[in-house]
Formats: C-alpha cells, sequence, structure tokens
C-alpha cells in the first residue's frame, strides 16, 4: 500500500511539474496596414503539431510545451512571422504583394499568385472601401496599370468608362471590357452592384490570361467576386454608414462678366459694320453705339438709354441697375449635391456552411439640380459542403434604381442644362425685371422667370427642369446555383445556372407652358425594356500530383449564353389632367414602335497546366465560339493561348541572393475575339418600316454581309516581376496587342442605293472587316516601403503605362476620314487631321491658314488668299489644307499612390496622371466667337480680350513679324466663323493631374470596443477628386478617349464622412 502511495505521489509531481511547464499564452494578430483583425491567422508552436486559428477578433489562446515557446503566424496573402510566446500578445501581419501562394480569381477558377503566366491585375475589397464611388468600376482607376478610367462621378448613377491597354476595334460601343461576376457574364449596369459587396475584382489583360472568355476577351476582363460567409468564425454583423457632399470637381471655363462682356460686343459690332458695310472706323463706331443692343443684345440692364452706354472708342459709360443678381445661369442650375450610402450585412460559417447576405441603400442628389440616383440593392451568398464529395450553393441579388437625369446633357441641345447655361450672355436675367431693375413677382411672392424674351427663344432653362421630368425606373433579380461534385482519382465535376431578369421604364415629360410641349399641351414619351439572359455552364476539372514535384491541372467546359430584349417606345400629347404622368393622361399618339432581339453565344473550351516544383510553370487554353451575330458559314471562331513563367528565386543559384526575396518571369502568346463591332443581325440584310402613300412599306437600311467575321486580337506579353530587399516590389512588362480584321459598318455611296440626305436610317450601309491596329507599350510598376517598423509603415507607389497606338492597315491603304481626325495607316486611332491655324495678320486682324495648294486659284477668285511676304495664306478653312496635327491619345499615363499608418490611424492618397494627347476643345472655341443671332449674344472666354485690335505700332505690310502665330483674330460678327474656324487652333494638351482620393481612417482599440460589447468601429473621413490640375481652367481632358469635348457633366469633388461598426 505504501508503495502504491508513494507511485501515485511521484505521478501527481510529474504531472505538476509537466503542468507547470507548460505555457499557456493568448494574443491579437492584426493586419499591420489597418490594425484590422485577422480572421482565420494559422498559429503554431514551432517543433510541434500543435496549432489553432484565430478567431473574429483575431484573437487566440494556445498551449505550448515544455521548452517550446516559439510561435509562427501566418495567412494567406501575407508574410508570416515568428514570435516568442507571451502573454497578451499583439502580433502585426503585413501584406506580402509578391506572396506566391496568394489564391487569385482566374477565368472559370482559382489559381495560386505564383502559378500565373498571364497579366493579371487585383483589386481587394480594403482598396475598394477606400474610394466613394457609386460603381465598383471607379476604384479601378490608379488600381493598376494599363488601365485607363474616364468619365469618373459626375452624373449621378453613371458607371465609368474603361479601356485596358490601348484601343484595338474601330466602334466606340465595342471597346469595353467584359465583365465577370461570380464567374458569369454581366450584362447589366455595373453602377447597380454594390460596392461594399464586392470582395475582388482581377483585371485580365493580356490573351493567356482572357482567352477562356474568347470571343468577348479582346477588350480586356473584370473578373468581379461578391463576398461570401467562409472567413466568418462566428456569426457577424457590419452596419457601414457613409455621408457626404459634392460638387463640381472641375471649375468652370473663365468667361467675361456683363461690363467686359458688354465692350467686347461693341467691338465686334464694329469690325462686322466695317468689314460687311465699308464703314470707315469712326462710322462704324458710332454706328455700334447707336444699335448694338438693339440689333445684337436685346436687352438693356444699364441706367442708360441703349444708344448712349459706350463712349467714341467703346468704353461703357452707364452703370448696371441695382437688382440685376440673376446673370449667372451656372449658379442656377447647380446646387452642392448630397450623398448617403448605407450597407448591412451579415456572414456567418459552420463546418458544413456558409453564409453572407447584404441590403444596402445609395441616395445621390447630383450637384445639377434635379438629378439624382436612387439604389435599392440586396444579396444572399450561400454555400453548403454536407460531406466531401459535394458542394453546392445558391447566390439571389436583386436592386432598383430610380434616376432622374437629363439624357441629353450633351451637344447643342437647349435641353441640355449646361450647353444654355455656359453660352448665356452675362446680360440676360434669369427672372422678369421692372424698369428699375427690381423683380417682378407673382400673386403668391415668388420671382416670376422670365419665358418670353426673344433672345431666350421664349424658353428658360431652369424654369424647364423644374417642370419637365426624366426619369428612369429599373428592377434587376438574378440568381445563380452551382454544384461540385468530387469524384475519385482528383477529378471534379461543376454544374452552374445564372439567371438575370430585369425590366427599365423611362419616361419623359415636356410641360405643356413653353419647350418642346408647348405647342402640344405637353407630351410624354416612354421606352420600356425588358431584358432576360440565361448562362449555364458545366466544367469538368482534373488535378494531379506525382512524385511530389509534377503537378497537372486540366480543365473543359461548356458553356451557353442567351440574352434577349424586348422594347417598346411611344409618344402621347395632349395632356388631359395636370400632374397625372401616365401614357393613358395624353390623349394624342405620336408614334408607337417596338422590337424583341436576341443574342446567343455556344461554347466549347479547355485549359491544361502543369508546373515543375513550383518552379517551372506552362499553361494553354482553348476556346471555340458560335456567335448568332455572324453568318452560319462564319458563325465560329477559335481562340487560345500559351504561356509560361519562371519562378527563378526556387533555383538553387538565388538561394542565398537574400537582397532577392522573389523574382519571377513570365511569357504568353494568345488569340482572343470580339464580335460586339456587328449589331445583333449585322451579318443580314435589314429594312426600316416605314410608311409610303399612307401605305406600309420596307426602306433597305444595309447590305447582307455573310462573309464578315470576328476581329481577333493577338497578344505577346513578357514581363519580370519581384520583391528586393524585402522592401520594393516592382514589375516591368512589355506587350504587343495587334487586333485584326476590324469591324465597321461602312456607308454606302448613293450609287448602291442610300438617299441624298443625311439620315442614318436612309443611308445604306453594309459590315466589313477593314483594317488592323497595334496597341504596343510597357507597364510599369513600383512600390515599397519607405518606412517599416513597429508603428510606423510608409508606402509609396507608382506605376506607369507607355503606349504607343497605330492602324498597321486599311482596305487597299485607302484613308477613311472621320470628322475632324482620319483612319490611315502608319497613323494612330485618334489621330488629329485637320487644318493649320497659322496666326493673325496683325494689319488687319484676320486668321490665317495654310492653304492648299490645289484650291489657290479657288481661293483667289473668293478673295480668300492673302499673301504675306510671299507666303500664301487661306482666310477661310474652305480652301485651306488638312495635315496632321497630333494624336488624341496619351504617351504616358499612370499613378502615385502613398499610405502612410501609425498604430491605428491610416492616411491613403491616390494620384492619377496622364502626359501627353490633345483634345480639341470645342466649347472653348465656341466661347471665343462672336455671334449674332437676331438680338441674341452668346457668353465669351475671358481670352478674347486679347483680341487684334488695331495693328501694332510700327507694323508695315512687309514687316516680318506680320503674322502672329499667337495671336487672337479680330471680334467680328460678320466674319466669326472664318476667324474662328475649325483647326488645330483649339487643340490643346489633354495632360492632367488628378488628387483622385484622400483618406484618413482610424479604428477604435478592440479592448474599448470589448467593455461595449462591439467587435470594431472604424471611423473614416475622405475627398474623391480634390483638385484636378489641366491646360486650361474648365477643360474636361477625361471626357473622352478620343480626344473630343462637349458640354456635359464634369466628374464631381466628393467630401465622405464614413462609419462602420462590427457587432
Amino acid at each position: 500500500m505504501e508503495k502504491r502511495i508513494k507511485t501515485l505521489f511521484a505521478c501527481l509531481i510529474l504531472f505538476v511539474g509537466v503542468a507547470m511547464a507548460q505555457q499557456k499564452v493568448s494574443g491579437t494578430v492584426l493586419s499591420y496596414e489597418d490594425n484590422e483583425p485577422i480572421v482565420g491567422a494559422a498559429v503554431r508552436v514551432v517543433g510541434t503539431n500543435t496549432g489553432t486559428v484565430t478567431d473574429l477578433n483575431g484573437q487566440f489562446t494556445i498551449t505550448c510545451p515544455a521548452g517550446k515557446n516559439t510561435l509562427n503566424i501566418s495567412y494567406v496573402g501575407m508574410e508570416p512571422i515568428q514570435v516568442s510566446a507571451r502573454a497578451n500578445m499583439r502580433i502585426l501581419l503585413k501584406n506580402d504583394a509578391q506572396n506566391l501562394d496568394e489564391i487569385v480569381v482566374v477565368a472559370y477558377g482559382t489559381a495560386k499568385k505564383g502559378s500565373l503566366t498571364g497579366s493579371i491585375s487585383v483589386v481587394d475589397n480594403k482598396e475598394i472601401e477606400k474610394r466613394i464611388t457609386t460603381s465598383v468600376t471607379g476604384a479601378l482607376e490608379g488600381a493598376a496599370p494599363g488601365i485607363q478610367v474616364n468619365n469618373t462621378y459626375g452624373e449621378p448613377g453613371k458607371a465609368p468608362t474603361i479601356r485596358i491597354r490601348g484601343f484595338g476595334t474601330l466602334v466606340s460601343g465595342a471597346a469595353d471590357p467584359l465583365y465577370v461576376v461570380d464567374g458569369v457574364p454581366f450584362d447589366g449596369n455595373i453602377a447597380e452592384i454594390n460596392p461594399a459587396d464586392i470582395e475582388s475584382m482581377s483585371i485580365l489583360k493580356d490573351a493567356a490570361s482572357a482567352a477562356l472568355y474568347g470571343n468577348r476577351a479582346a477588350n480586356g476582363v473584370v473578373l468581379i467576386t461578391t463576398k461570401n460567409g467562409r472567413n466568418a468564425t462566428k456569426p457577424t454583423i457590419t452596419l457601414q454608414m457613409n455621408q457626404g457632399i459634392y460638387n463640381r470637381g472641375i471649375p468652370e471655363y473663365e468667361r467675361l462678366g456683363a461690363d467686359q462682356w458688354m465692350e467686347m460686343t461693341w467691338k465686334a459690332k464694329k469690325y462686322a459694320m466695317m468689314t460687311n458695310a465699308g464703314m470707315s472706323e469712326s462710322e462704324a463706331a458710332a454706328y455700334a453705339t447707336a444699335n448694338v443692343v438693339r440689333e445684337s443684345i436685346g436687352r438693356n440692364i444699364y441706367n442708360g438709354d441703349s444708344d448712349k452706354l459706350f463712349d467714341a472708342n467703346g468704353k461703357l459709360i452707364a452703370n448696371r441697375l441695382a437688382g440685376y443678381d440673376d446673370l449667372d445661369w451656372e449658379d442656377a442650375i447647380e446646387r452642392n449635391g448630397h450623398r448617403q450610402d448605407y450597407t448591412l450585412s451579415a456572414a456567418t460559417a459552420g463546418d458544413k456552411y456558409n453564409v453572407y447576405a447584404s441590403v444596402g441603400y445609395l441616395k445621390e442628389k447630383g450637384y445639377v439640380k434635379v438629378t439624382d440616383y436612387e439604389r435599392f440593392s440586396g444579396r444572399v451568398n450561400t454555400t453548403f459542403t454536407p460531406n466531401k464529395w459535394f458542394k453546392g450553393g445558391v447566390n439571389i441579388n436583386g436592386s432598383r434604381t430610380e434616376r432622374n437625369y437629363n439624357d441629353n446633357a450633351n451637344g447643342n441641345y437647349y435641353a441640355n442644362p449646361f450647353y444654355v447655361a455656359r453660352y448665356m450672355a452675362p446680360v440676360y436675367p434669369l427672372y422678369m425685371h421692372n424698369a428699375d431693375g427690381s423683380y417682378q413677382y407673382d400673386a403668391e411672392g415668388n420671382r416670376i422667370y422670365d419665358t418670353t424674351s426673344s433672345y431666350l427663344s421664349n424658353r428658360n432653362i431652369v424654369y424647364e427642369m423644374q417642370y419637365d421630368k426624366q426619369e428612369s425606373i429599373r428592377n434587376v433579380l438574378g440568381g445563380q446555383a452551382f454544384a461540385t461534385v468530387m469524384l475519385p482519382y482528383g477529378i471534379s465535376f461543376t454544374m452552374k445556372g445564372d439567371v438575370s431578369h430585369s425590366t427599365s421604364n423611362n419616361k419623359k415629360y415636356d410641360n405643356p407652358e413653353i419647350g418642346d410641349g408647348a405647342t402640344n399641351n405637353g407630351r410624354l414619351t416612354s421606352y420600356a425594356y425588358q431584358y432576360s439572359t440565361v448562362t449555364l455552364q458545366q466544367i469538368i476539372n482534373w488535378n494531379y500530383q506525382f512524385n511530389d514535384v509534377h503537378n497537372v491541372e486540366l480543365m473543359a467546359a461548356h458553356e451557353s449564353y442567351s440574352w434577349q430584349r424586348k422594347y417598346t417606345a411611344g409618344m402621347n400629347t395632349g395632356m388631359a389632367v395636370d400632374g397625372n404622368l401616365t401614357m393613358g393622361n395624353f390623349l394624342n399618339n405620336s408614334y408607337f414602335l417596338g422590337s424583341d432581339d436576341e443574342d446567343k453565344t455556344e461554347s466549347y473550351l479547355a485549359r491544361a497546366k502543369y508546373n515543375y516544383a513550383d518552379r517551372y510553370f506552362v499553361e494553354a487554353s482553348f476556346r471555340r465560339d458560335g456567335s448568332s451575330r455572324f453568318h452560319k458559314d462564319n458563325r465560329w471562331g477559335n481562340f487560345f493561348s500559351l504561356g509560361a513563367s519562371w519562378n527563378m528565386k526556387q533555383e538553387k543559384f538565388m538561394k542565398d541572393v537574400d537582397w532577392v526575396n522573389a523574382l519571377k518571369l513570365r511569357a504568353s502568346y494568345g488569340e482572343v475575339g470580339n464580335n460586339m463591332g456587328v449589331n445583333l443581325y449585322g451579318h443580314m440584310a435589314l429594312y426600316t418600316i416605314d410608311k409610303n402613300g399612307g401605305e406600309a412599306a420596307l426602306v433597305k437600311k444595309s447590305l447582307s454581309a455573310p462573309d464578315i467575321k470576328w476581329e481577333t486580337t493577338q497578344t505577346v506579353d513578357i514581363a519580370v516581376e519581384g520583391t528586393l530587399f524585402n522592401r520594393l516590389n516592382f514589375l516591368i512588362g512589355y506587350f504587343d496587342k495587334r487586333s485584326k480584321d476590324l469591324l465597321f459598318e461602312v456607308r454606302l455611296p448613293l450609287s448602291a442605293g442610300s438617299y441624298p440626305w443625311v439620315d442614318d436610317n436612309m443611308n445604306m450601309t453594309q459590315y466589313k472587316n477593314i483594317g488592323t491596329v497595334s496597341n504596343r507599350g510597357w507597364e510599369i510598376s513600383l512600390n515599397g516601403d519607405i518606412i517599416k517598423n513597429k508603428d510606423w509603415r510608409w508606402n509609396l507607389g507608382v506605376d506607369a503605362t507607355f503606349l504607343k497606338n497605330k492602324i498597321i492597315k486599311l482596305p487597299d491603304g485607302k484613308d477613311i476620314l472621320h470628322g475632324q481626325q482620319n483612319y490611315s495607316e502608319g497613323h494612330s486611332i485618334y489621330e488629329w487631321y485637320t487644318y493649320h491655324y497659322a496666326g493673325v495678320d496683325q494689319m488687319t486682324g484676320t486668321a490665317l491658314y495654310d492653304i492648299d495648294p490645289d484650291k489657290k486659284e479657288s481661293a483667289e477668285a473668293a478673295g480668300a488668299l492673302m499673301t504675306i511676304n510671299g507666303v500664301d495664306y487661306a482666310t477661310t478653312t474652305s480652301y485651306a489644307k488638312r495635315d496632321w496635327r497630333g494624336s488624341a491619345l496619351p504617351t504616358v499615363y499612370g499613378s502615385i499612390t502613398s499610405a502612410l499608418s501609425w498604430k491605428n490611424f491610416n492616411l491613403n492618397m491616390l494620384f492619377t496622371y496622364s502626359l501627353g494627347g490633345k483634345t480639341y476643345d470645342g466649347s472653348y472655341a465656341s466661347l471665343m466667337g462672336v455671334s449674332e443671332s437676331g438680338a441674341s449674344g452668346n457668353a465669351y472666354h475671358k481670352d478674347i480680350l486679347n483680341s487684334w485690335d488695331g495693328a501694332p505700332a510700327g507694323m508695315t505690310e512687309n514687316s516680318a513679324n506680320r503674322v502672329d502665330p499667337n495671336g487672337t483674330p479680330r471680334a467680328d460678327f460678320y466674319k466669326s466663323s472664318d476667324l474662328n474656324g475649325v483647326s488645330d487652333r483649339w487643340l490643346t494638351s489633354s495632360s492632367y493631374f488628378v488628387f483622385k482620393n484622400l483618406n484618413l481612417s482610424y479604428s477604435l482599440p478592440t479592448n474599448w470596443m470589448k467593455s461595449i460589447g462591439l467587435e470594431g468601429i472604424t471611423v473614416n473621413a475622405g475627398v474623391e477628386n480634390l483638385f484636378t490640375l489641366t491646360s486650361r481652367k474648365g477643360l474636361n481632358p477625361q471626357y473622352s478617349f478620343n480626344g473630343g469635348s462637349d458640354d456635359t457633366y464634369v466628374t464631381a469633388r466628393v467630401y465622405n464622412f464614413g462609419l462602420s461598426v462590427k457587432f
């Protein structure tokens, strides 16, 4: 018995000793960049099999065996770290930009970053959350090299336009990238997706990465992956709230005020009378003083008689009447907009399931009055794994958007408020005034809008914006179901079905008082669309590894895609009951039309991947597409790619090179297609339904084109990327994209049956494959940690894309002139081909242009030839010579980033830039011209003050400097169109520098949150589009990629305050 007691006692002592030798430690794992908890990080005791993972708060508890007190903490996409175990540990993991084990979403699956052979850039949800944008694609600006983004965040609800690595088609509507959401092509408005629901975006930039999307991948592919609940270790709820205001982000052109405008108008009248009526200068001056208000302006807002406002030299000698403080029409149509954005999301996961659900609400009131956008969104993503061999899920999403806007907010339409306000002369008041300048009021005490003055064409855009209405209501419901069955020998089979149905109802109401609805007692136009999309996929995968170093992945799949649209439109006039904006309340029908359309694609695809010891990688892919857009004999197209990469750091000769942390070389070639350059029935002969003598008639619109085929883009991509000194990440890449068999709708001559008037419906066309375009360039990306210690980190990054675009081939080598640009072999796709402005004749103030030698005699006969110092010039562009004047495309574009963090504070900045290229500044050209349309004038730019106003002292007919190449012609109503003709005078630099984003955030300490029962709170404040530097105040260089400009929305400046609460 005594022996047993001694034995028991010895065991007890040993047990206590072992227990005392063990160490129980706890801690929190956080992100170094933003101090957010990392959920699911692996914590392992080095030298043992003991391990655990962090919970929702990033916390863990683990027991270290005796003599084992080193922990290894790791997480995918972050640098692993080893630390000594101690109580209440706080561990920071840093992002590993070159982590080869990071999982990246690729075409029809996922892949480790280190295995990629193509060019793929990834934007994760943390980067998206820093941006203030309606559309998730707005966050792509500045996110990666090779991406250009235009028209960002101006009109509420408007998605930006994106180009990836240049321009490979002649059809503007066919240049957008393909969007793929959760593995399925997306054809809706990308702004309808709540950015808070996005987990990541992968941008596929070359053929090797995008070839599996075949016929729609020529312009690149954007893969959008929505969130799921797989990382939720326990149920969690997150509330995100954002409030902000926004206004015009690019200032208006600098225009003259009322007094200067009056004096310049007097000059224009004086020179017009000298030119047109042959008056002397003194006679013309007297005539201008006596008649300019009556003949050219039509309104007197000064305290003098209309014929006595100026002295003999055109100086204003009267004062403006008090009360005229309503002359700024730009101010009358704009406001400070407001933005509110809320998202409530929940996530949970278990051993056999995970669920993510969210609801979102966005309301934006635009910086233009009456424009707004409202979005309700919802999403539920579910995945179930009941056993080892089956995984399935159902995703459901829906949205409702309502947008009030001005659909004609471009061009010189009166319905365009920007056009009206920009060119409204600063002497025309918004409201009715009495003779003493005071306002006129109605019976309710409201100021009365001026809707009767002839100089306003009996219209008033501000009044019409209040009483007219344009709205678009869109409802979307989509669902996706998928199932994967795991079979023996590494084989898996996946089936996926995706269905989307949407309706869009657009309504435009014109009031019966003034404007377009005044002549028929109001009118209502209605457009209704129904869209249905069905995508079915069947995918089989096989993964196999042998001898521990050989890894093979094979994939084969079939996909069918079907898109349908039903469209009806009509216009009724004669409103019966005020305020009832339904078609039945408008009694007279003007027209009614409709159509049913469909688009189908059938696809077969395959991919093979091999890697040896995670060192050498080879990948090949193939896709065969059949599209309903082409004739049955040319319906099918084949697309493929081949790529390889070499993880050089895995080689023995690199093992001991400590300053090189990662080094990879990759190269690829592939061919992808584009079928968007042809309409749905482009291979058929099409007819327009019309009337002839009251009977139905068919008018032929286009000839059949059975021989057209896909546009094909061939891409070579070579790059080297890596990490140096554990601080500097770099990428240097070269790409060569050659797009051939470009589709173009050729307008046929009259001999082929076209009509002699300009009407798209009456000019016969035919689709043809006509040419080849090349896009070559370099992509460079650098980012490094300038400061990197326990509490501070400062990362700076810069990327640049150098692009060279050139047309290689056109039919028979012949040019195709379009506007002021020209498609020509050896030149870029958007190269200016226009008249050269030679300058101003300082003796007469006449504009001079390089003359076309073939038109010299005609110019002389027309009195449009001027010879100065032996050089012939044309005084009107009718006899001038067109020539190349530079490309609209930039030489280099990119971004600069700064990420500074200190403990729980984070300050992020993003700058974007573009250098080179030329924009045709049509708005500036209009403001520099003078017009006399009856007794009505237009606004002038301040630069018109530099107009010629008499020969300089000492100037003679033979002066060597008689022609001033930088001069401004005289202001002359009669000759203004010749003096300010279309020419390279209006081409200005497209270069810009934008402070795109500034974001400051702070995460409250975790221990504070626990005390009040919360998981975390983050507050942030930011500004989007803080400022834009351009070659001219008022210019919007990001309006279009082709160098055009217009009177429309510009980028908005957005001030935002946000709060994120995790429960």
